[in-house]
């Protein structure tokens, strides 16, 4: 049975923090919704099926929708400090989810990956300085399945807004769980691409947000 996250995900997008609102791509003579710019373009069948990740070690799982691959090979978790660029040498990094399709092909949209990481022996001071470490800056808290965790922020790129870093941190024992939701885009200039829009954007952060919406931690 799936996760039921309705709450959880409210609270979770709540706290991202909003964007600049950017005009939606107008269809002039049409009322109808067109997938890739008014609504997402979604494949007929999406592959894999959604399904529950689960971390024996850690004992920690989460929901993962249809579209969404899970790796944890290190040729794909070797790619996180390049990903997240705020980070430190000490996390296990034990998964990343990505979309495997794009719900707006016309748009510099170029994907969005779900990192869990857990930093071993840590404390509560040390925990929460990972949502603050290099550029990120604070953005408050959510709370999760009864457990609180702090929010950190930072967009970076050149010339361009190219990738949206949001982490979320909390303490378990002396185990620090850290998840990482990122958008990546590119620069629309000499791309013939039509720049994401805010509300392309919120829907690709919404999809990101049911994810961490639907942690559980198991009793050790």
């Amino acid at each position: 049975m799936l996760i039921r996250t309705s709450t959880i995900f409210l609270t979770v997008m709540i706290a991202f923090l909003s964007l600049g609102a950017q005009t939606q791509v107008p269809v002039p003579g049409s009322a109808k919704d067109l997938p890739g710019f008014t609504t997402p373009k979604e494949p007929e069948k999406l592959s894999p099926a959604a399904r529950i990740f689960t971390d024996k070690k850690y004992k920690i799982k989460f929901e993962l929708p249809g579209g969404w691959d899970m790796e944890r090979k290190d040729g794909y978790l070797s790619n996180f400090s390049h990903d997240t660029r705020n980070t430190t040498g000490d996390l296990d990094v034990r998964g990343v989810a990505a979309i495997n399709y794009n719900p707006y092909p016309p748009t510099t949209f170029s994907g969005a990956l779900f990192y869990y990481s857990v930093k071993p022996h840590s404390n509560a001071l040390d925990c929460e300085a990972q949502s603050r470490v290099g550029k990120l800056k604070a953005a408050g808290s959510v709370v999760i399945d009864g457990v609180t965790f702090h929010h950190g922020k930072d967009e970076y790129g050149i010339g361009c807004t190219e990738s949206r870093d949001d982490v979320f941190t909390t303490l378990r024992g002396n185990e620090c769980i850290r998840f990482d939701l990122v958008i990546n885009t590119f620069c629309q200039t000499n791309s013939g691409s039509i720049e994401i829009s805010g509300k392309q954007l919120g829907d690709i952060q919404s999809r990101l947000a049911k994810i961490l919406g639907s942690v559980r931690f198991d009793k050790k």
